[in-house]
């Protein structure tokens, strides 16, 4: 029997901040009053202050004395850095999980990349991950993969970001996690790490070129 789900309060003012400032309905830079957030979601001051907490542990809110909480705007050497990490992190766990994935694994791979063909940009983050921690988690480095989820989402309203701007950027995004999931059934270890690296350098270099671009 499927074990219930119990949320606090918390996670839930945690979990509705967090996609607002994924999908960019709160902008980086911006504040995050919490009179505002309480009386919105009808909580009360204590569960925001604790949620935003969480965020600022997220590296997605960062709380300013005597200016309360605002949405952490990263420069563009902490992207670069953030997607260095990335590429780091992820190389080597898609290297010592090929050997072992599954075809459950594939499954789940391509079912997650066939829905982001058809998927709205915001709906890409989510996705995004069940598509790549499929191919990552036969390494069996829980720690690991639980790091780089923070990764991953510190880095992904950029990449929402880059993909709502370009349509070029999704189908070429599309076409190089597909030609990783053939290299990984292929058992090409090398292959598949090297696609996974330009991959991940491909995405870096575009949103970083957006993102100065954006603030010039």
């Amino acid at each position: 029997m499927a074990r219930i789900e119990r949320r606090t309060t918390t996670s839930i003012v945690a979990d509705e901040l967090r996609n607002r400032i994924l999908n960019g309905d709160i902008k980086e830079g911006a504040q995050v009053r919490q009179e505002a957030v309480a009386h919105e979601l009808g909580v009360s001051r204590i569960p925001v202050r604790e949620a935003l907490r969480l965020l600022e542990a997220e590296g997605l809110i960062t709380l300013v004395s005597h200016k309360g909480a605002e949405v952490t705007r990263l420069e563009p050497s902490e992207i670069e850095e953030l997607f260095e990490i990335r590429t780091m992190l992820e190389v080597w766990l898609f290297e010592h999980s090929i050997p072992a994935i599954t075809q459950e694994d594939f499954a789940e791979a391509q079912e997650a990349l066939d829905a982001m063909r058809h998927a709205p940009v915001k709906e890409w983050g989510p996705l995004n991950w069940q598509f790549h921690s499929s191919l990552y988690r036969a390494a069996n480095k829980p720690t690991t993969l639980k790091l780089l989820k923070r990764v991953h989402d510190n880095a992904d309203r950029y990449v929402r970001l880059q993909l709502t701007l370009s349509k070029d950027a999704q189908e070429r995004a599309h076409q190089q996690h597909q030609a990783m999931i053939d290299a990984a059934h292929m058992k090409d270890t090398y292959l598949a790490g090297r696609l996974l690296s330009d991959h991940i350098n491909n995405v870096k270099g575009q949103i970083i070129a957006t993102v100065e671009a954006m603030r010039e």
